[in-house]
Protein backbone atom coordinates (compact mmCIF):
# COMPACT_ATOMS: atom_id res chain seq x y z
CA UNK A 1 0.00 0.00 0.00
CA UNK A 2 1.72 3.57 -1.06
CA UNK A 3 1.95 5.91 2.12
CA UNK A 4 0.12 8.67 2.26
CA UNK A 5 1.30 11.90 4.46
CA UNK A 6 -0.53 13.33 7.16
CA UNK A 7 -0.39 16.91 8.29
CA UNK A 8 -1.74 19.28 10.97
CA UNK A 9 -5.72 19.94 10.80
CA UNK A 10 -6.29 23.09 11.49
CA UNK A 11 -10.24 22.57 11.44
CA UNK A 12 -11.72 20.91 14.98
CA UNK A 13 -13.75 16.97 13.61
CA UNK A 14 -13.62 16.16 17.66
CA UNK A 15 -14.32 17.21 20.97
CA UNK A 16 -14.98 16.43 24.77
CA UNK A 17 -15.48 18.53 27.74
CA UNK A 18 -12.19 19.61 29.60
CA UNK A 19 -13.11 18.28 32.44
CA UNK A 20 -14.99 15.11 31.70
CA UNK A 21 -12.16 12.18 32.01
CA UNK A 22 -9.79 14.00 29.61
CA UNK A 23 -10.53 12.23 26.74
CA UNK A 24 -11.22 12.72 23.17
CA UNK A 25 -13.46 9.60 22.34
CA UNK A 26 -12.88 9.99 18.12
CA UNK A 27 -10.48 11.96 16.00
CA UNK A 28 -10.94 9.85 13.51
CA UNK A 29 -11.99 6.03 12.74
CA UNK A 30 -11.58 3.31 10.38
CA UNK A 31 -14.18 1.14 8.91
CA UNK A 32 -14.81 -1.60 7.10
CA UNK A 33 -17.11 -3.01 4.41
CA UNK A 34 -18.25 -6.81 6.31
CA UNK A 35 -20.45 -4.68 9.12
CA UNK A 36 -20.66 -1.39 10.86
CA UNK A 37 -18.21 -1.81 13.17
CA UNK A 38 -14.96 0.03 13.60
CA UNK A 39 -12.08 1.08 14.80
CA UNK A 40 -12.36 4.46 16.59
CA UNK A 41 -8.49 6.39 17.52
CA UNK A 42 -8.69 8.31 20.66
CA UNK A 43 -6.80 10.77 22.89
CA UNK A 44 -5.59 10.78 26.05
CA UNK A 45 -5.60 14.81 27.33
CA UNK A 46 -4.35 16.28 30.35
CA UNK A 47 -6.63 19.39 32.22
CA UNK A 48 -5.00 21.35 29.72
CA UNK A 49 -6.02 19.32 26.64
CA UNK A 50 -2.25 18.87 25.97
CA UNK A 51 -1.62 14.39 24.84
CA UNK A 52 -0.97 12.90 27.94
CA UNK A 53 2.71 11.27 27.00
CA UNK A 54 3.97 9.68 24.08
CA UNK A 55 1.31 7.30 24.29
CA UNK A 56 -1.70 9.14 23.93
CA UNK A 57 -3.45 7.63 21.27
CA UNK A 58 -5.39 4.23 21.81
CA UNK A 59 -7.28 2.23 19.26
CA UNK A 60 -10.45 0.70 20.35
CA UNK A 61 -13.42 -1.43 18.92
CA UNK A 62 -16.77 0.34 18.44
CA UNK A 63 -19.59 -1.61 18.08
CA UNK A 64 -22.93 -0.65 16.68
CA UNK A 65 -23.87 -4.60 15.53
CA UNK A 66 -25.63 -5.62 16.93
CA UNK A 67 -28.06 -2.51 18.00
CA UNK A 68 -28.43 -0.82 21.16
CA UNK A 69 -26.77 0.01 22.78
CA UNK A 70 -23.30 0.83 21.16
CA UNK A 71 -20.24 -0.91 22.65
CA UNK A 72 -16.74 -0.26 23.16
CA UNK A 73 -13.89 -2.49 23.97
CA UNK A 74 -9.83 -2.68 23.58
CA UNK A 75 -8.43 -4.38 20.26
CA UNK A 76 -7.10 -7.70 20.96
CA UNK A 77 -3.86 -8.99 19.70
CA UNK A 78 -4.52 -10.05 16.21
CA UNK A 79 -6.46 -6.93 15.59
CA UNK A 80 -3.55 -5.07 17.18
CA UNK A 81 -1.67 -6.12 14.10
CA UNK A 82 -4.64 -4.80 11.36
CA UNK A 83 -5.45 -1.65 13.28
CA UNK A 84 -2.55 -0.94 16.04
CA UNK A 85 -0.46 2.09 15.83
CA UNK A 86 3.43 1.30 15.21
CA UNK A 87 4.89 4.75 16.81
CA UNK A 88 3.53 7.71 18.27
CA UNK A 89 5.47 10.80 19.97
CA UNK A 90 4.58 13.96 21.88
CA UNK A 91 6.14 16.93 19.25
CA UNK A 92 4.93 19.95 21.77
CA UNK A 93 3.25 20.74 24.85
CA UNK A 94 1.32 24.27 25.20
CA UNK A 95 -0.94 25.93 27.85
CA UNK A 96 -3.81 25.40 25.98
CA UNK A 97 -3.04 21.96 23.98
CA UNK A 98 -0.16 20.06 21.72
CA UNK A 99 1.07 18.14 18.99
CA UNK A 100 1.69 14.28 18.48
CA UNK A 101 2.52 12.37 15.48
CA UNK A 102 1.33 8.39 15.44
CA UNK A 103 1.77 5.75 12.81
CA UNK A 104 -0.60 3.58 12.18
CA UNK A 105 0.61 -0.37 11.47
CA UNK A 106 -0.78 -1.07 8.38
CA UNK A 107 -0.21 2.62 7.03
CA UNK A 108 3.81 2.72 8.38
CA UNK A 109 5.01 4.98 5.94
CA UNK A 110 1.94 7.67 6.65
CA UNK A 111 2.84 10.21 8.92
CA UNK A 112 -0.41 11.28 11.50
CA UNK A 113 0.01 14.68 13.06
CA UNK A 114 -2.76 15.14 15.53
CA UNK A 115 -3.23 18.87 17.16
CA UNK A 116 -5.34 19.19 20.45
CA UNK A 117 -6.44 22.59 21.60
CA UNK A 118 -8.66 24.07 24.43
CA UNK A 119 -11.46 25.94 22.71
CA UNK A 120 -13.55 27.57 25.51
CA UNK A 121 -14.28 24.75 27.91
CA UNK A 122 -13.99 22.42 25.57
CA UNK A 123 -10.40 20.00 24.07
CA UNK A 124 -10.57 19.70 20.47
CA UNK A 125 -8.15 16.96 18.49
CA UNK A 126 -7.60 17.73 14.87
CA UNK A 127 -5.54 15.76 12.09
CA UNK A 128 -4.78 15.97 8.75
CA UNK A 129 -3.68 14.49 5.76
CA UNK A 130 -2.95 14.22 2.13
CA UNK A 131 -5.54 13.18 -0.08
CA UNK A 132 -5.62 12.90 -3.54
CA UNK A 133 -3.27 15.14 -3.36
CA UNK A 134 -4.27 18.02 -1.14
CA UNK A 135 -4.31 19.05 2.43
CA UNK A 136 -7.07 17.82 4.09
CA UNK A 137 -9.18 17.45 7.72
CA UNK A 138 -9.05 13.25 8.27
CA UNK A 139 -12.17 12.18 8.66
CA UNK A 140 -11.75 7.95 8.29
CA UNK A 141 -10.54 5.47 6.04
CA UNK A 142 -12.66 2.65 5.23
CA UNK A 143 -11.42 -0.84 4.03
CA UNK A 144 -13.14 -3.28 1.70
CA UNK A 145 -11.98 -6.75 2.14
CA UNK A 146 -11.84 -9.65 0.33
CA UNK A 147 -12.55 -12.43 1.53
CA UNK A 148 -12.23 -12.65 5.62
CA UNK A 149 -8.40 -11.67 5.61
CA UNK A 150 -7.47 -10.20 2.40
CA UNK A 151 -8.14 -6.30 1.39
CA UNK A 152 -9.38 -5.34 -1.71
CA UNK A 153 -9.10 -1.18 -1.37
CA UNK A 154 -8.92 1.37 0.89
CA UNK A 155 -10.33 4.77 0.71
CA UNK A 156 -9.33 7.84 2.61
CA UNK A 157 -12.41 10.16 3.61
CA UNK A 158 -11.29 13.82 4.17
CA UNK A 159 -12.26 17.29 4.05
CA UNK A 160 -10.06 19.47 1.36
CA UNK A 161 -8.77 22.53 3.43
CA UNK A 162 -9.09 24.94 1.03
CA UNK A 163 -12.27 24.73 -0.72
CA UNK A 164 -14.08 22.79 2.63
CA UNK A 165 -15.43 20.23 -0.04
CA UNK A 166 -15.07 16.38 0.54
CA UNK A 167 -12.64 14.54 -0.65
CA UNK A 168 -11.52 10.82 -0.78
CA UNK A 169 -8.57 8.58 -2.15
CA UNK A 170 -8.91 5.26 -3.10
CA UNK A 171 -6.10 3.20 -2.75
CA UNK A 172 -5.72 -0.76 -4.49
CA UNK A 173 -4.04 -3.23 -2.57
Amino acid sequence: MRALPLLVLLAGCSEASASAGHDIETVFYISKSDDHNRVDYGIHVDSNCAPTGDAAVYPYWREFEPPPPVRTHKLGAFEGRAYGISSQHTIKKTGDGGILEIRLRQFDKMLITITTKKERDRCMAHAVTTIAGKQAELLSVHVTLKGLMSVDHVVVHGTDLQTRAPIEERIDR
